[in-house]
């Protein structure tokens, strides 16, 4: 079994369109351009960024200080000091505002915690609530129940769901039951 095999003519030839020298100087130019521009951009940014640097600095000097000033965002300058009085010390005013502060957070904390207990309670007594409203719709079936068993017995009629005896156990149970109420056999 002989098959030949037949093999393509000789490859293609690829022709690869290589932009010219003008090209490539003006790919390259506007490159440079755009890297310069985000340069620039990067420049102002970190500028910005120092002199946003230097106004924190400065405000968390003041408030170390134990000074109330505000800086506004859109100026340099910082507002006028806050009046205090001077018969308090700052670091004894700092000390209560300590205090004050960590009183607020003990008090909320507290709070959220009689808030944690407080929504489990309710939700116990929710559930206390549902297994109650079972059970008394349980007791109303049983009563229901009762109530027509009584029923059903004051007039005579067989108990529903109860065994009633066929006219052939009463045939066979009779010799018995009469022998036992004569001579005084339990039933």
């Amino acid at each position: 079994m002989n098959t030949t095999i037949l093999f393509p003519p000789a490859p293609p030839t690829l022709k690869l369109t290589r932009p010219s020298a003008d090209q490539w100087v003006a790919t390259l130019a506007e490159e440079r351009r755009r890297l310069l521009e985000d340069q620039e951009a990067l420049r102002e940014r970190e500028q910005n960024l120092r002199n946003y640097e230097a106004r924190l600095r400065v405000l968390q000097e003041e408030i170390e200080a134990g000074r109330t000033t505000f800086v506004p965002a859109s100026s340099g300058s910082a507002a006028p000091p806050a009046v205090r009085s001077t018969s308090r010390v700052p670091f004894a005013e700092a000390a209560t505002l300590s205090s004050g502060w960590e009183k607020l957070h003990r008090a909320r904390e507290l709070l959220e915690a009689e808030q944690v207990h407080l929504r489990e309670d309710r939700q116990a007594v929710r559930d206390q609530e549902v297994v109650l409203k079972r059970r008394e719709a349980a007791v109303a079936v049983r009563e229901v129940q009762l109530t027509e068993r009584e029923e059903a017995m004051a007039s005579g009629q067989p108990i529903a769901g109860e065994h009633t005896m066929t006219v052939v156990t009463r045939l066979t149970r009779g010799p018995f039951d009469l022998a036992r109420s004569v001579f005084g056999g339990k039933k």
